[in-house]
């Protein structure tokens, strides 16, 4: 994958959506943070750009950011996950769809009845652009602590040249990641983020992750 590369965060004033563009900063990535409202990309940007390490950063529209972008990630809660893929249908050709989005209610785990918040995804776009779930089983917080070790991550879809270069990405930012499979075992690696909510609450932690052994050790 080249070294230049453009990353648009749609939905990207959240938590999720700040902590990673910290993340991609590190290693120099140009990040777009993307929301329905510019003014208030603009301001998340303004907060954010203290604690960049590194990297460009701008704040617009949703379906601004992606025109300039390479990659695509969707930072939203589930309650927003269709409408926003929709919102953005047309638009993403020759782009990769980064999926962070895990169906929760009330922080525990459901299928929802594409399968997984990927497959719906994917059902949307009808093969507009490929479709890869990552980063679910990290934390904001985490993310944002660009100093932080973090877990390792499991990256799933159906195109291994898209996986390929997410995983790259991953391993950029300072995580292993491993290939999950495919867009099958999404709902797998969504529900685990449920699991490590249970965790957290029970051992009062934040920073609760998943750790592969066995390989690439």
């Amino acid at each position: 994958m080249e070294n230049a590369f453009t990353v648009a965060i749609v939905g990207g004033t959240g938590n999720l959506g700040g902590a990673l563009a910290l993340r991609l900063g590190v290693p120099g990535v140009k990040i777009i943070i993307g929301s329905r409202d510019a003014e208030k990309a603009k301001k998340a940007v303004e907060t954010l750009k203290p604690s960049l390490r590194a990297g460009e950063i701008a704040g617009t529209t949703n379906q601004a950011a992606v025109k300039g972008a390479d990659f695509v990630v969707i930072a939203v809660p589930y309650e927003g996950h269709a409408q926003m893929v929709a919102d953005l249908k047309g638009q993403l050709t020759e782009k990769v769809v980064i999926d962070t989005v895990v169906p929760l209610n009330k922080g525990r785990p459901f299928v929802p009845p594409a399968g997984s918040a990927l497959q719906e995804a994917q059902q949307i776009l009808a093969g507009e652009a490929p479709v890869v779930g990552a980063l679910h089983n990290i934390s904001a917080v985490d993310l944002g602590d660009v100093d932080a070790p973090l877990g390792d991550v499991l990256v799933c879809g159906d195109n291994a040249e898209a996986k390929q270069k997410v995983m790259e990405i991953i391993q950029r930012i300072g995580a292993r990641a491993f290939d999950g499979g495919p867009a099958g075992n999404a709902y797998v690696i969504e529900g685990l983020t449920g699991v490590i909510i249970a965790l957290n609450r029970k051992y009062k932690s934040k920073h609760g992750s998943i750790k592969i052994t066995g390989i690439g050790d």
